[in-house]
């Protein structure tokens, strides 16, 4: 479907500036704006007309509201394309339960909210012996204030979340999408307790990341937070979902750098990305003691361990 609808709109929006395939986004210049500011064809260079086939809409940010340029993709049809353009999107375009089907399971990730009982780690709660608690757990990490207020680090003292560091995570649109909660006490016997979202359909703090940079790919969260412009896999695996917004996105270097113990993992992830636009871009750092990953490198060397690590680790 993604191939013939993707079609339609090019033939009169123009070639799209990114397409992503798993959430049937695409931007475009707005036709609209191009017309306000007298640039015929040309296309304003802005791409501030997003549409989105599995949801049956577009929208354009520059000039959505004062001119109406928003709704169901049939009214962009019938404002800028044919009478031909129009018939194929009915033949090819998504049936309304498919529609139906992607909109209940966009909900269903942005549905998820952080426990009550969340407190932000960046206020001072002097009577919650928890929180000493919690900011001594991430001071024995090398976490330090500036990271804590960047990934807007939180704990909860009671509830189904109680004595657990809480990392939020945001799309790109700056909406909650997951978090993950951590023990901060060692001997717990569930260290992490995450929310029954689907971790595979969802990009952890999408929202920092700058796609035209070096992007690392790390497991865990706390890999994360101390290594700038890089993404959890949560785990040890590569989903559908984020390889094809890396293939659709990224325009630099992506350094796969996993635990110590994940090196034919490395192997995996390499693979499926060095295919496309990506060939020739993938990097694996590796790490050559099992029992390391990054956030213990930071912890142990700071910043400075982890260049070195980067430095000496590296291949392509």
């Amino acid at each position: 479907m993604s191939y013939f609808v993707v079609n339609i709109l090019e033939s009169f929006l123009g070639e799209a500036y990114s397409h992503n395939d798993s959430t049937g986004q695409l931007k475009f210049d707005c036709p609209n704006c191009s017309e306000i500011n007298g640039l015929g064809d040309e296309g304003d260079g802005k791409h501030n007309l997003e549409v989105n086939y599995l949801k049956n809409k577009f929208n354009c940010w520059s000039c959505g509201k004062e001119y109406h340029m928003h709704g169901p993709i049939s009214k962009l049809i019938k404002k800028f394309g044919t009478k031909q353009n129009l018939k194929e999107y009915e033949l090819y375009g998504p049936t309304e339960d498919e529609i139906n089907e992607y909109l209940i399971k966009d909900k269903i990730i942005n549905a998820v909210k952080l426990p009550e009982e969340f407190k932000s780690l960046t206020e001072y709660h002097k009577n919650d012996s928890k929180y000493f608690s919690a900011k001594n757990y991430l001071k024995n990490r090398g976490i330090t204030e500036n990271i804590i207020k960047k990934y807007n680090i939180g704990y909860a003292s009671e509830g189904y979340y109680k004595n657990r560091i809480i990392i939020p995570s945001y799309d790109s649109n700056y909406n909650l999408n997951y978090f993950i909660s951590r023990s901060f006490f060692e001997k717990s016997n569930i260290k992490y307790l995450n929310p029954k979202s689907d971790k595979q359909i969802l990009i952890f703090n999408e929202h920092l990341i700058n796609y035209d940079t070096t992007i690392f790919l790390v497991e865990g969260v706390f890999d994360h937070i101390v290594i700038p412009n890089s993404i959890p896999l949560l785990g040890k695996v590569l989903y559908d979902f984020l390889k094809q917004t890396l293939i659709d996105k990224a325009n630099a270097d992506i350094v796969i750098l996993l635990d110590g113990d994940a090196k034919s993992n490395i192997d995996v992830i390499y693979e499926q990305l060095n295919v496309d636009r990506l060939r020739g871009k993938i990097k694996k750092c590796i790490i050559e003691d099992n029992n390391i990953d990054p956030s213990k490198m930071y912890e142990i060397g700071g910043s400075k361990g982890l260049v070195n690590l980067l430095r000496n680790g590296i291949k392509l």
